[in-house]
């Protein structure tokens, strides 16, 4: 019995933090201000956007 309830906790251990890191990663891909919470356009949100638009 010892053994499943151990089994259990590490599954759901590593099922976090596999879970975190796939989040995390997915986030990374977005960029530096699509991951920001901040709904304010800061600056350099603006100097992105001035780079994108001159391409």
């Amino acid at each position: 019995m010892t053994l499943l309830i151990n089994a259990v906790l590490i599954l759901a251990i590593f099922g976090y933090a596999a879970y975190t890191l796939i989040k995390f990663f997915k986030k990374s891909k977005e960029g530096k201000c699509n991951t920001c919470s901040s709904n304010c356009h800061c600056e350099t949100q603006i100097n992105i956007d001035t780079i994108k638009d001159k391409r």
